[in-house]
């Protein structure tokens, strides 16, 4: 266990250490984007979701996304707006009309506040971590940094988030998923179509509101072994529980299944019925820690999970520590604990 606790701290502060050099990096080159010239500054709030503000920048352009930036002390993004008509007052002032589209419930917007172009792509300071501040899918293009979580690894499974449309997720084992639409995804463990296991799974997310989001999906799988085909069908439900924390609860319920599927439980959906809840914590750098219990109905045990996710633009690197049977204290995949590694893309 000491050799297994050392591996683990000497790949976390890499990471960290690795993180830390292109956000730095990244937050030079967005300050270059947006420029100290191009801003905006909230003259009255008109209603509840509009307002206006005063520029002397000509380039602002309606339909654009602006952020927010709150004017006190501590200066952090704290919403953004949708620019709908811009007047020019005379040749250096405009009066820029925009709807807010989004901001936090524990911040209120001021005269006074700033607005401005952000590059997405980047990682910012001011740009907290926040459940209220995180990109839909129908938001303007971002890092996924900034972005819902899809997956959490293939011994946790997917949220009930879908990717955008034509949007890729794959991770270094093989395992990919592609955004049909905006609500539907379709994916694919790759080796297994070539090693006997051909395999298929889709999710559909039918319900979205600010605060709760249902999807539901289905896997199907043949057994390498029996060459039978296996079947599972999962209803997921995602929660925002508070600025800070999400909560996900999944049930599978294993349609079709074979004899030695109970050897496959840390996988989810491979021929099992379990229950699952969890919850995602989101970082002021936007990691995400992400913990919780699940139920076996096959083995009759509690498992649960415990990792930590660092996202950069397109990179996901996750490790933690997952057990099928909390009450067996033995490094096992089948009935114990065992490490739980994932590295993953989206595109």
């Amino acid at each position: 266990m000491k050799l297994i606790f050392s591996i683990f701290l000497i790949f976390a502060v890499s990471l960290s250490s690795f993180g830390a050099t292109d956000r730095v990096l990244e937050k030079d080159s967005g300050d270059n984007f947006s420029g100290d010239w191009a801003r905006a500054y909230v003259q009255s709030i008109d209603s509840s979701t509009e307002l206006t503000a005063i520029s002397s920048y000509s380039e602002f352009k309606p339909g654009e996304i602006l952020v927010i930036q709150g004017h006190d002390s501590r200066q952090q993004v704290i919403g953004f707006v949708e620019i709908f008509s811009i007047e020019n007052q005379d040749t250096d002032r405009f009066t820029i009309k925009a709807k807010l589209i989004r901001h936090s419930k524990y911040a209120l917007v001021q005269l006074g506040d700033v607005l401005y172009r952000m590059d997405f792509n980047a990682f910012h300071e001011e740009y907290k971590g926040s459940t209220e501040l995180i990109m839909k899918n129908n938001d303007v293009t971002s890092s996924a940094t900034y972005r819902p979580l899809v997956f959490m690894g293939l011994s946790v499974g997917e949220t009930a988030q879908t990717l955008n449309s034509n949007e890729f997720l794959f991770n270094f084992l093989g395992y990919l998923d592609y955004g049909w639409s905006n609500k539907l995804l379709i994916g694919t463990v790759i080796p297994g179509n070539f090693l006997s296991a051909p395999n298929l799974h889709a999710k559909y997310k039918f319900y979205e509101s600010e605060s709760n989001i249902f999807s539901f999906s289905a896997n199907y799988f043949q057994s390498p072994d029996t060459f039978e085909g296996v079947v599972n069908t999962t209803l997921y439900w995602d929660s925002v529980s508070s600025e800070s924390v999400i909560s996900h609860v999944n049930l599978s319920l294993a349609i079709a299944t074979f004899d030695k599927s109970k050897n496959l439980t840390a996988l989810k959906g491979a021929g099992t019925s379990s229950f699952q809840s969890g919850y995602e914590f989101v970082m002021d750098d936007w990691n995400r820690v992400l913990a919780g219990p699940s139920y076996n109905f096959e083995n009759k045990s509690v498992g649960g999970y415990l990792s930590y996710m660092w996202i950069w633009d397109h990179t996901h690197a996750l490790f933690g520590i997952s057990t099928t049977d909390v009450s067996k204290l033995v490094y096992d995949l089948k009935e114990g604990y065992y490490l739980n590694f994932d590295l993953f893309w989206r595109y």
